[in-house]
């Protein structure tokens, strides 16, 4: 397991689970960063949980926020993407992710929806985590706005420039942080959840939306495009919605082997690849414009 310089893009095999055996190595990348996050919604005092997610910095800046090139001056800063977790949590599948992004020159926060204490090892522990975020979209987004806010206050971020980008699950997040109206310039979900009980209300939702969706898709479902677009275009948020007719779920995520199975997960290089080159040009586009 390597890197080449700027983080880059990870080589060799990358886990779903942050118990897998390269999490240490992958791990080792990053920094710790701890926060807190609402434990739930339905009382007012609800109690906080503890999340520590990985932040991932561009060469030429370190932790503190210095430009190493100039000398340890101080920069106007990078922007900052929040990459937001499958169903698994962690894992090396999203700090690949994170590469690339690092490579782009942003900032890289891999923010932690379920808390420190919640590192599911399996899928079946990774379903039970999922489900209170999955049937509590207010909670979802609360949870991801906790890690927004996390990496706005990192010394070296631009707080002006911050872009949100999740695959299923945090796909889901990102577009509820759309709909919250959090202080973004981009959002980008690939193959994450299109339903939800919170809908975008118009001067509300602000930023433009890139959704990547899979034609065979096991989780989400094409009969929630429609809906999904006509809640978009009521808000008048500028969003495209990219259909790869042949891909199923988890078509960027390479710890899924790329064997097809219609009722599961499965990689797909070629798609993931299109996909990518699709979500950078559409970020440095939320950047010029924004």
């Amino acid at each position: 397991m390597g890197k080449d310089s700027g983080m880059g893009a990870w080589s060799g095999k990358v886990g779903l689970f942050a118990t897998d055996a390269l999490a240490d190595d992958l791990e080792r990348a990053g920094r710790a960063v701890a926060y807190v996050a609402p434990a739930g919604t339905g009382e007012p005092d609800g109690g906080v949980v503890d999340c520590e997610g990985r932040l991932f910095l561009p060469d030429g800046f370190t932790a503190d926020g210095f430009d190493a090139a100039s000398g340890g001056g101080r920069s106007g800063g990078v922007p900052g993407v929040l990459l937001l977790h499958e169903y698994t949590g962690l894992g090396g599948y999203l700090f690949r992710s994170a590469a690339r992004l690092v490579q782009a020159g942003y900032a890289v926060l891999c923010a932690d929806l379920y808390g420190k204490a919640l590192r599911p090892a399996d899928r079946e522990q990774a379903s039970a985590c999922l489900r209170p975020l999955r049937d509590d979209r207010a909670l979802l987004q609360l949870r991801a706005r906790a890690g927004l806010d996390a990496l706005a206050g990192v010394p070296g971020v631009d707080a002006g420039r911050l872009l949100a980008m999740g695959f299923s699950l945090g796909g889901g997040a990102a577009l509820e942080l759309v709909r919250s109206g959090a202080p973004l310039r981009g959002a980008a979900s690939v193959y994450g959840y299109l339903s939800s009980s919170r809908q975008a209300t118009p001067g509300v939702a602000h930023c433009p939306v890139l959704v990547h969706l899979a034609g065979r898709d096991h989780v989400i479902p094409l009969r929630d495009v429609e809906p999904f677009a006509r809640e978009m275009t009521g808000a008048d948020v500028d969003c495209r919605m990219v259909l790869h007719a042949g891909a199923g779920h988890g078509f960027c995520n390479a710890a899924y082997g790329t064997e097809f199975d219609a009722s599961a997960s499965w990689h797909c290089p070629r798609t993931e690849a299109r996909a990518w080159d699709d979500v950078l040009r559409f970020f440095a586009e939320c950047l010029r414009t924004g």
